[in-house]
């Protein structure tokens, strides 16, 4: 699985390029089914996965299996290697060929000989508001309460042996591009499993961007994870410790006031930062303390409208 993996060109006949572009998209459309995400762009996007999570996810599990199971590389079936290998070894060399601008798009260099490699495989936790904004009004928190953000049906399954399964899979890949001033560049296969488990099936192709981040800031000798905050649009690489889960953060983000690189725990104040951008970006009134509905207007501080309607999407990272 680990092999490194040589895209060759499918077909030496010379198609025009809007017909290339064509069948790309066909095969595309063909492979990851209606209504999942758009994948062949540069950035993330999982807004429609984000809105089938259940509203309130219950705590499934021990908090001590899901430290053990953070703390390793995930635990990736064999059916789910085998659509990995399927996808690399054939799929992608169909959707690639003769069409450089969508490899360079997917991050795949300019060249459809690069050899594409599987770097590392890791588990997707998925945080939502609600369970943020809870966890904000305990009176008291303890250290399991943290690692129960991430310990859900919406992240793990547990198949017949017992082994505990993240829900998504993201498989980082490496490319080595001789034509690239840095010698490699980085892309990513996501897969998701179904609802009982049964099967998988790819939801994203690409986000360079992301793959790269993750690469650069990746923890030497520490197994990590990658924590998405999807209504925030925020991205982490995560790891567990001592209970608590501690947060690497991939891209500058100027509201909550931190830098690419910069360990950051799930604490009371971060949680806290997360709140306060809720409210600041004006997402619905549920989500505002009764404090501040009760305030005034003229205690309260009036924020531009940003929401999405009429808007573009919130740019991805």
């Amino acid at each position: 699985m680990l092999e490194t993996i040589r895209i060759s060109r499918y077909s030496e006949r010379v198609l025009p390029a809007r017909m290339k572009h064509f069948i790309a998209v066909a095969l595309l459309a063909t492979l990851f089914s209606p209504g999942v995400l758009a994948v062949w762009g540069a950035q993330s996007e999982f807004n429609k996965i984000e809105k089938a999570l259940p509203t309130q996810p219950d705590v499934s599990f021990e908090v001590d299996k899901i430290e053990n199971a953070l703390a390793a590389p995930p635990y990736v079936p064999d059916e789910l290697q085998n659509l990995a290998t399927t996808f690399l070894d054939h799929t992608l060399p169909k959707l690639l060929a003769n069409d450089e601008r969508l490899a360079h798009q997917l991050g795949f260099g300019g060249s459809m000989s690069n050899p594409v490699m599987i770097d590392r495989a890791l588990a997707i936790m998925v945080i939502r508001r609600e369970q943020i904004l809870n966890l904000i009004e305990k009176e008291k928190v303890k250290p399991s309460d943290w690692v129960n953000l991430i310990n859900n049906r919406n992240n793990w399954l547990e198949d017949k042996a017992e082994h505990l399964v993240p829900k998504r899979i993201v498989f980082v890949l490496k490319v080595h591009d001789s034509a690239y001033e840095a010698g490699d560049t980085w892309s990513s296969v996501t897969m998701e499993q179904s609802d009982d488990g049964s099967s998988w099936r790819i939801i994203q192709v690409g986000a360079p961007k992301l793959s790269r981040a993750m690469n650069q800031f990746a923890d030497a000798g520490v197994n990590q994870f990658l924590l998405w905050i999807p209504d925030l649009n925020r991205h982490y690489l995560g790891k567990i410790q001592n209970h608590f889960v501690t947060l690497t953060v991939l891209f500058r983000d100027r509201l909550l006031k931190s830098e690419p690189g910069k360990d950051q725990r799930i604490t009371q104040e971060y949680l806290a930062n997360l709140k306060r951008l809720y409210q600041e970006l004006d997402l619905p009134k549920k989500l505002h303390s009764k404090t501040d509905e009760t305030q005034t207007p003229t205690q309260q501080k009036k924020l531009p409208d940003q929401s999405n309607k009429g808007q573009p999407p919130v740019r991805a990272q």
